[in-house]
C-alpha cells in the first residue's frame, strides 16, 4: 500500500510538471511586456490613414462597402471589410466606430441606426470575413487576417501574430480613417462594442485617447473574476491565466480618461455584472453605468435604441453637447442601510433596489441550459428625496448582493455599483 501511494504521488507530480512546462515557455515565445503600455507595442501605422478599396457591388443603399488596409499578418498584406455610412450634412458630423462581438461581422444595419441619428459610422469585420452578394454571411477572402482563437488561446504566439493585437489595430485604423474624412468632425468620434467588442472597446479606451467616448456593452475588464462564461478566461492553471491577463482591458482603461458608459444586464451568461461594476469603479471619475435587469445577450439587444437609450443619450451628451445628459450617482451605497446621493437635471421617477439572497453564484437551472446564470434577482422600491437628492432604503436581512437603479422621466437610468455585503 505504501509503495502504491508513493507511486500515485509521483505520477501526480509528473502530470503537474507536464502541464506547467508548456506554459512556462509562453512568456519566452510571446515576449509579452506587462510593464510597457500597449500603445508603445502597437505598430505606429495604426495612427496613419489606411488605404481604402471600394467594393460598390456590395453597397447597401447609401452605405458603402469597402476594404481598408490593415497590418501584415505572417508576412502577408491584410485588409478589413467594412460598411461605412456618412449622413448628408452641410457641416462635419460626429462619428462612431462599431465593434462587433464573437460570431459577429460588419453590420450595415448597425451603421444605419447611427446614420439615422446624424452620425457617420463604420462597422468592420475583425476576423477576416466579408459578406456574400446579398450582404449576408461571413466569407473568408484573399486578404483575410487572423481569426479569434478561443479566449486569448493564441497567447503562446509572438505578439504580432495574436488576434487581439490585430483586432485592436483594426479598430484604431478604422478610427484613423474616419478622422481623415472631411465630412466627419475628427474631434467628435466615439466607439461602442458588443460582447467581445465590449472587451475591445473598453481596452482601446485606455490606448487610443483620440476617442471622445466609449460605450462597452457586456464586455468589460477583470475578466478573470467573471462568474460567467469568461471565468478564468479559459485558463487551465494559474500560469496560463497570468499570461492571458496581458490582454485584460483593465490593464489599459484603469489608466485612461476617455468618458465611458458601461452597459450590461444582471444575468449575462458571459460577463457577470460584478466585473462590469468593478470596471465602472475603476473609472468612475469619468464614467457612468447602466444595468438592465434580465437583458439578453446578443448584437440586436446590445444596440437596440429602445432597450438601451442610454447609449445614444450618452453619445449625444458627449459628441453633440446635448443637454440634459445622463444623471449621475455622486455617492455610492455601501451597506444594508442604503443611502446614495445623485445629480440629475431630469426629475427621477423611480428608484429600485435589485438584490440576491446570496453572493453572485452561477449555476445551470436546467440540464438543457446552454449557459449558467445567477440566482433570482428580487426587487424593492427605494425612497427618493428630491430636495436632498438622496435615495434611501433598508434591505431585508436575507439580502447579500444588491445594486440600485435610478430612472428618470425620459426612461433613462443609471446604476450604482454592485454591493456584496459581508456576513454579519
Amino acid at each position: 500500500m505504501g509503495d502504491t501511494s508513493v507511486l500515485k504521488t509521483l505520477m501526480k507530480i509528473i502530470s503537474l510538471i507536464a502541464l506547467l512546462v508548456p506554459f512556462s515557455t509562453i512568456a519566452a515565445r510571446a515576449e509579452l511586456d506587462f510593464e510597457k503600455p500597449l500603445a508603445e507595442l502597437l505598430d505606429k501605422n495604426v495612427l496613419e490613414v489606411p488605404q481604402i478599396h471600394r467594393v460598390p457591388e456590395k453597397d447597401i443603399g447609401e452605405i458603402q462597402a469597402i476594404f481598408y488596409d490593415t497590418l501584415d499578418f505572417q508576412g502577408n498584406p491584410t485588409r478589413a471589410f467594412a460598411y461605412l455610412g456618412v449622413p448628408k450634412s452641410d457641416k462635419p458630423v460626429p462619428a462612431m466606430v462599431l465593434v462587433h462581438g464573437g460570431g459577429g461581422k460588419a453590420f450595415h444595419e448597425w451603421v444605419k441606426i447611427w446614420n439615422d441619428r446624424g452620425y457617420a459610422a463604420i462597422s468592420m469585420s475583425l476576423e477576416g470575413h466579408m459578406p456574400n452578394d446579398q450582404g449576408e454571411g461571413k466569407l473568408r477572402h484573399e486578404f483575410s487576417g487572423p481569426e479569434r482563437v478561443g479566449m486569448f488561446d493564441d497567447i503562446d504566439k509572438p505578439l504580432e501574430e495574436q488576434w487581439m493585437y490585430h483586432a485592436v489595430s483594426d479598430v484604431m485604423l478604422a478610427h484613423s480613417l474616419l478622422r481623415s474624412m472631411p465630412e466627419i468632425d475628427a474631434d467628435r468620434i466615439g466607439m461602442t462594442g458588443i460582447s467581445w467588442g465590449g472587451v475591445l472597446s473598453s481596452l482601446i479606451s485606455g490606448v487610443d485617447d483620440r476617442f471622445k467616448c466609449a460605450m462597452p456593452v457586456y464586455g468589460a475588464g477583470f475578466l478573470y473574476d467573471s462568474e460567467g462564461h469568461f471565468k478564468d478566461m479559459g485558463g487551465r492553471n494559474p500560469a496560463m491565466i497570468a499570461q492571458k491577463k496581458f490582454w485584460d482591458p483593465a490593464r489599459q482603461f484603469s489608466k485612461g480618461s476617455v468618458p465611458t458608459l458601461w452597459v450590461n444586464g444582471d444575468v449575462d451568461a458571459h460577463f457577470s455584472v460584478n466585473i462590469t461594476s468593478r470596471s465602472f469603479a475603476a473609472t468612475q471619475d469619468h464614467a457612468y453605468m447602466t444595468i438592465h435587469p434580465g437583458m439578453r445577450h446578443g448584437h440586436p439587444p446590445g444596440w437596440d435604441p429602445r432597450a438601451n437609450p442610454e447609449i445614444y443619450a450618452f453619445a449625444d451628451q458627449v459628441l453633440k453637447s446635448e443637454t440634459p445628459g445622463l444623471g449621475k450617482i455622486t455617492k455610492q451605497p455601501e451597506s444594508r442601510n442604503i443611502e446614495l446621493t445623485y445629480a440629475s437635471e431630469v426629475p427621477l421617477t423611480e428608484a429600485t433596489v435589485y438584490y440576491l439572497e446570496e453572493k453572485i453564484t452561477y449555476r445551470k437551472k436546467n440540464e438543457e441550459d446552454q449557459h449558467a446564470g445567477p440566482g433570482k434577482w428580487l426587487k424593492m422600491p427605494a425612497e427618493i428625496d428630491v430636495e436632498a437628492k438622496t435615495v434611501k432604503s433598508t434591505l431585508p436581512n436575507e439580502a447579500v448582493t444588491y445594486y440600485v437603479n435610478l430612472s428618470d422621466e425620459r426612461g433613462h437610468h443609471v446604476s450604482s455599483v454592485v454591493v456584496e455585503l459581508l456576513a454579519e
